[in-house]
C-alpha cells in the first residue's frame, strides 16, 4: 500500500473519532502497510494536527468528569493501554481534580450501586477498582 492510499485510510479512521498515534499505528498494521509508510503517514497526520495525544488526553478527562464511571487508576490504565506517553499522563492527570472527582464517583456508587451492601464488601468493591478511600472517605 503506498503513502497517498494510506494516509487516506488513516483519515477515514480519524474522522469518525479521535484517535491516539498507537490508534493509529495499529489500524495500519492490521492493514498491512509496511513501518515506513506508516511511520510517515503518522509524522504527516501529526503535522497537521490530525494525531494529538495531548488533546486526546484532554478530550478523554472531560468525559470522565462528565460522567463518572472510572476511577482515577482506572482512567490511567486505559489511556496506557491506549499508547499514551507516561509523562504526558502524569502531566494531564496532576492538574485533574482527581480527589473531588472520586469523591462524587464513590458518593455516587455507594448511593446506587453499592447500596444495600455491607461496608466490606464496598470497600473491597472500591479498593479492586482502584479508589483509595482509607482516609478520603466515610462509609
Amino acid at each position: 500500500m503506498e503513502f497517498e492510499e494510506a494516509k487516506e485510510k488513516a483519515v477515514r479512521y480519524l474522522v469518525l473519532a479521535l484517535r491516539t498515534q498507537k490508534e493509529v499505528e495499529n489500524k495500519l498494521r492490521k492493514l498491512k502497510v509496511d513501518e515506513d509508510i506508516i511511520f510517515q503517514v503518522v509524522e504527516y497526520l501529526k503535522s497537521i494536527g490530525y494525531i494529538d495525544d495531548s488533546k486526546y488526553v484532554d478530550a478523554y478527562l472531560r468525559q470522565c468528569i462528565s460522567i463518572p464511571k472510572y476511577s482515577v487508576y482506572e482512567i490511567n490504565m486505559k489511556l496506557l493501554q491506549k499508547g499514551i506517553d507516561k509523562e504526558l499522563l502524569q502531566r494531564k492527570l496532576s492538574k485533574f481534580s482527581s480527589k473531588t472527582y472520586e469523591k462524587k464517583l464513590v458518593e455516587k456508587l455507594l448511593n446506587g450501586k453499592l447500596k444495600n451492601m455491607e461496608p466490606l464488601k464496598q470497600k473491597a468493591y472500591l479498593y479492586r477498582r482502584g479508589f483509595n478511600i482509607s482516609d478520603n472517605f466515610e462509609m
